[in-house]
């Protein structure tokens, strides 16, 4: 969802409520409604308060996801850098079979686990990378102590990949359930109509509009906020993008030339395994 849309939206729901309103003064009932609903302030109150402490402990819990899946993404790339630098100590032949799969691994993430996180999923592209690089690992040979040292240490810097990568996978599930967003639209239905039902035709309508509008384009925003919140990945505006992956390769890519070491990644420009 666009900031445009966004922003249409909250302006809907402000315009709405004003047209609400507007058909609420010109009904026989008005003062009716408006004097009773005024005798019932309490009742406001605690609905209001309620809707406040809703709305608040779910944006919280949102952008505590929001967060997690970013640091996640960020942790998983740092892993992939450092495990390219690790197998450095290697020799030349098993430095590029384990480059070339990182490479793959990081592409992988780019273009296939980043379209299926949108849809809740783990892409197996990437899981079979990932399973990949730690048969190429296990395989390496070691032929000296400062290779044993940086096997161990490779094994920790996967450990922390794995770990980036399943905080990534986690927070791509909505912490934001369908029953709890059916309690927050009520509550925001809630909390509109009572103040048009409050509102008496005796009073100003521009006074009354703008306070209808207010609340309305509040509750509105508060709602597409937690909405944005638990869609972390998308194409949207703001959603959490590959970018530190992207940056990992390049820095890669920039090592390898820098240091003579020609890589060739037995997959696509994609990630896709590469034909036979």
């Amino acid at each position: 969802m666009s900031l445009i849309v966004m922003a249409a939206s909250v302006i809907g729901v402000a315009a709405l409520s004003i047209g609400l309103l507007w058909l609420g003064r010109r009904s026989p009932w008005n003062e009716r409604f408006a004097g009773e609903v005024r005798a019932h302030d309490e009742a406001f109150e605690f609905l209001g308060t309620a809707y406040a402490v809703l709305l608040a402990f779910v944006v919280v819990q949102a952008y505590t996801s929001y967060d997690d899946a970013k640091s996640g993404a960020e942790v998983e790339a740092e892993a992939v850098l450092q495990l390219s630098r690790t197998a450095e100590a290697f020799d030349p032949s098993q430095l590029e079979r384990l480059e070339g799969v990182l490479v793959c691994y990081g592409r992988a993430v780019i273009h296939h686990a980043w379209p299926a996180m949108e849809q809740q999923m783990a892409s197996p592209v990437v899981n079979d990378w990932g399973t990949r690089f730690r048969q190429e690992a296990l395989r390496s040979q070691l032929h000296s102590f400062v290779q044993r040292a940086s096997f161990r240490q490779l094994l920790q810097e996967q450990d922390q990949r794995i770990e980036g990568r399943r905080n990534r996978l986690a927070e791509a599930i909505r912490v934001v359930p369908s029953p709890l967003w059916l309690v927050l639209a009520l509550g925001a239905f809630l909390t509109i109509g009572w103040v048009v039902l409050a509102s008496s035709a005796r009073g100003s309508f521009l006074v009354q509009a703008a306070v209808v509008a207010s609340v309305a384009a509040m509750v509105a925003s508060v709602l597409l906020l937690v909405w944005f919140l638990d869609h972390p990945f998308g194409d949207h505006s703001g959603a959490i993008a590959p970018t530190e992956m992207e940056h990992a390769l390049e820095t890669i890519a920039e090592e390898e030339d820098d240091q003579g070491i020609d890589v060739a990644p037995p997959c696509t420009s994609a990630g896709d395994p590469a034909p036979a």
